[in-house]
């Protein structure tokens, strides 16, 4: 019985360490999409201005 506390153990572990790591991913790839949409938007503003 013990051996399967340890799995289910270790797999919790496992699993919440590789939900912190793709939480981190998608963190920074969505700070860095919403730094291009920024950019693209105000580009946009300054050519819609020029015209």
């Amino acid at each position: 019985m013990d051996a399967w506390i340890t799995f289910w153990g270790w797999l919790l572990v496992i699993i919440l360490v590789l939900y912190a790591i793709l939480a981190i991913v998608i963190t920074i790839g969505g700070f860095f999409d919403v730094k291009e949409m920024l950019s693209t938007m105000d580009d946009q503003h300054k050519h819609q201005k020029d015209e």
